[in-house]
């Protein structure tokens, strides 16, 4: 699709929801809200409670593997210190064990950082669908019939701002 063609295409979609507000709002009053989803999320207590269990467990993860990397250097310095004096299987057996241990550092940094990106993330969903659900039983409750994130406007009237109010729900 040609880039005329997209922006024809947008313009004919904004035009028709514009025309579906327009036909609604006749039919009856709009009743519309505004939320920060962003700050709903930092204020949300569960949400709080999961970035520190987060943090703990990245903090232990960074201990273990700062343990793993004064291992690997006391292991280089008794190496360079006994080399000149060590038998050609005594080296080899040395060398073998920097490798492994090099190895092991580098396949427990990976997989430490994969297992607390997906939990984090996992974490993240959840709390966002609780969020989102919040926010659709507020709606339901309270009629009305839209509410969107305050990024999606350009402008928006601080009286129709909800934020405050779905904070005050969630973290009940």
């Amino acid at each position: 699709m040609s880039k005329v063609s997209r922006r024809v295409c947008m313009f004919v979609c904004g035009l028709s929801v514009l025309f579906m507000f327009a036909f609604v709002s006749h039919a009856k009053e709009l009743k519309v809200g505004v939320v920060d989803v962003e700050q709903i999320y930092s204020s949300y207590g569960k949400a709080k409670a999961s970035s520190g269990e987060i943090q703990t467990k990245k903090e232990a993860k960074q201990i273990e593997l700062a343990k793993k990397q004064t291992d690997l250097q006391v292991l280089l310095d008794e190496y360079n210190k006994k080399k000149d004096k060590m038998k050609e299987a005594e080296k080899q057996d040395y060398e073998k064990r920097v490798r492994d241990l090099r190895t092991e550092i580098i396949t427990f940094t990976r997989l430490s950082n994969e297992v607390l990106t997906t939990e984090n993330r996992q974490l993240i969903q959840k709390h966002l669908n609780e969020i989102a659900a919040a926010i659709q039983d507020y709606a339901k409750k309270n009629g009305f019939d839209m509410i969107v994130d305050k990024k999606s406007l350009p402008f928006f009237s601080d009286a129709l701002n909800l934020t405050a109010d779905i904070i005050k729900t969630l973290n009940r």
